[in-house]
């Protein structure tokens, strides 16, 4: 849990630089000589980073990582997403499935930062944090069967960068980041309701796939 402090206390120290140096410049006081001509208007205003709007997406995402008891898990994650743009910045919900070799769900809130929002290409900045939920059920609610495990519900965050590619409708996006999450197995060892847990906490590399629409 001290790593997942620390990991949210970095991107939010980060975004909260990057927050600075949004608009430096009073936009009333912007030279005409600078201005775009009317054929640059009408492209850049195809690109859907520069409407503020409600947003819906999917996503996928894989992440390979090492766990705290010296072994490796691989993650798939797909997740649905609902959110708010309001130009370079973005914010977002999340609710999906995940696998390892067992199933879980996770709920997560995302921050995107753009770099270049008025581009069709445009590299971003992005942190991530939420909870994620075993599907198994709690352990207490059932049967103490010798050796029945349970993982526990556990924290999450991740840190990264990426790119991002508009049309006039939808938005695709691929990134790579950083991710750590709170991973604990229980297991029932004994008929007297005796527990075994096993901190498999786990960090490692996360590569997403995405789309806006």
């Amino acid at each position: 849990m001290k790593k997942l402090m620390i990991i949210i206390l970095f991107f939010g120290i980060c975004f909260s630089a990057f927050g600075r140096t949004i608009n430096p410049i009073n936009n009333e006081n912007v030279s005409t000589i600078n201005s775009p001509d009317k054929t640059d208007d009408a492209e850049k205003e195809s690109i859907i980073r520069l409407q503020n709007k409600f947003i819906a997406g999917i996503e996928t995402s894989l992440n390979p990582s090492w766990t705290a008891d010296g072994g490796t898990m691989f993650r798939t994650l797909a997740n649905f997403r609902v959110g708010y743009r309001l130009k370079q910045n973005v914010l977002t919900g999340s609710i999906g499935v995940e696998f390892t070799d067992e199933m879980f769900i996770p709920f997560t809130i995302d921050y995107k930062y753009y770099m270049k929002y008025n581009q069709k290409w445009s590299p971003f900045i992005y942190g991530q944090t939420g909870y994620s939920w075993h599907l198994k059920g709690n352990i207490n609610s059932r049967y103490t069967t010798s050796n029945y495990k349970q993982i526990d519900p556990g924290a999450m965050a991740s840190v990264g960068f990426g790119y991002s590619v508009t049309t006039n409708l939808n938005e695709f996006y691929f990134s790579v980041g950083y991710v750590y999450r709170d991973y604990v197995e229980v297991t029932v060892i004994s008929s007297n309701d005796d527990k075994e847990h096993l901190d498999r906490s786990n960090n490692g590399i996360a590569f997403t796939v995405g789309l806006n629409f």
